[in-house]
């Protein structure tokens, strides 16, 4: 009813478009913008990116390098004749020459062609690995039962890497969950690691937006999910407790937490104010905080607004996500943000919603507090009182 569906056409601005808008340049630039924000850069020894000049010899391998349909999440649309891989998009990097090797036919990669791998790797100036899953793998009807690369691919991933003889290698994740990738996390050999999640028909242009960071193309994508290291970290699907589950009650060092997400550049905090420092019960508080471009590229920050219970009466997240700002910040430049903490943020869920007196802390930056593996950033933390009574959030 929202959208007009009963009302006049002559009332319904709807109505006046036809197929004629369909992948117009504007929606075209729409899908490329919106895969470039989603990308999160997830390792980037010794910056290699952006790339810094045009290579000669570009090797783009693995089944997910050249296949229009495996780049696609579910229920996607049929717009192959706009899609562009990561293999055309990157091409505009070489020089000389792009090769190509899928390694494997499908992502399932049950069959591995290793000298398909060694010819296209060899003699590379730099290696791109696409890897993932795809919807024939994870999606509605399609479980996984672990957190394993699908069939070959850390074989395919691993020999990239020896024939690539100490040339820069970068690998794309194309895949909705938490893959192992722990290999090449902690190979020296890998240079990069990019999530791309499933950016459908824009990916082969916006990640040549990425590589050689083009304007407003910095990524700035961050976690939606806690990136498990193994299965132990991985509760039973019978236990229906949420210990264990999600950022907010996750135990120990997952491979990557919630939240994070590198940049070309750095940020730092400073000047964290809350206010007021005591406030009723059914009152806002209000955050500010100033985040410093200290690198010399300009790029989005994530601003990452945290919250923790100290005298609760039941059992509560370790801390919540209750705010978060995405925003340009220019070389040098600082930006002052600013949060306020509604009533409904604070509350917790007895047999109603209420907000119990007690202290609370509030934890800001551009990750979660406390983590192994992280930005380099800080976080700020300072806390506030809610002095009273315990007032049900229905009152305020």
């Amino acid at each position: 009813m929202r959208l007009g569906e009963f009302d006049p056409a002559d009332m319904n601005p709807y109505s006046k478009l036809d197929l004629t808008v369909v992948e117009s340049p504007e929606h075209q630039e729409l899908a490329i913008q919106t895969a470039v924000k989603t990308f999160v850069l997830l390792k980037n020894k010794e910056n290699v990116l952006p790339v810094k000049e045009k290579i000669d010899n570009l090797a783009v391998v693995g089944p997910f390098a050249d296949s229009p349909s495996v780049i696609y999440g579910s229920y996607a649309p049929d717009v192959s004749k706009f899609t562009q891989t990561p293999r055309q998009g990157l091409s505009q990097l070489a020089q000389k020459s792009t090769k190509y090797a899928s390694g494997c036919l499908t992502p399932s990669c049950q069959l591995y062609d290793a000298e398909d791998i060694k010819t296209a790797v060899t003699n590379s100036d730099l290696v791109v690995v696409c890897l993932g899953t795809g919807v024939n793998i994870e999606s509605e009807g399609h479980d996984r039962s672990n957190l394993s690369l699908p069939g070959q691919q850390q074989r395919l991933l691993q020999d990239a890497v020896m024939f690539a003889d100490g040339k820069p290698v970068i690998v794309l994740l194309f895949n909705a969950g938490p893959l192992d990738v722990s290999w090449a996390v902690n190979n020296d050999a890998v240079s990069a690691i990019v999530e791309c999640f499933f950016p459908a028909q824009a990916t082969g242009k916006a990640l040549y937006r990425m590589f050689v960071n083009m304007e407003g193309s910095n990524p700035a994508g961050r976690l939606p999910i806690t990136w498990p290291e193994s299965m132990s970290q991985v509760p039973p699907m019978e236990d229906y407790s949420m210990d264990g589950r999600t950022y907010r009650y996750f135990k120990g060092d997952p491979l990557f937490p919630f939240g994070f997400g590198l940049s070309y550049t750095t940020f730092t905090y400073s000047d964290l104010t809350v206010s007021p420092s005591t406030v009723k019960p059914c009152n806002t508080v209000s955050v500010s905080v100033k985040v410093h471009n200290t690198g010399s590229l300009a790029g989005d920050e994530v601003v990452q607004l945290y919250l923790s219970w100290h005298d609760a009466s039941i059992p509560v997240p370790k801390w919540q996500l209750v705010g978060f700002n995405r925003t340009e910040v220019q070389p040098s430049q600082s930006l002052t943000i600013r949060f306020s903490l509604i009533p409904r943020v604070m509350a917790v869920y007895t047999s109603q919603w209420v907000i119990e007196p007690g202290v609370y802390t509030v934890y800001v930056g551009g990750q979660q507090p406390d983590q192994a593996t992280k930005v380099p950033s800080n976080v700020l933390n300072a806390q506030f009182k809610v002095a009273g009574s315990v007032t049900p959030l229905s009152k305020c």
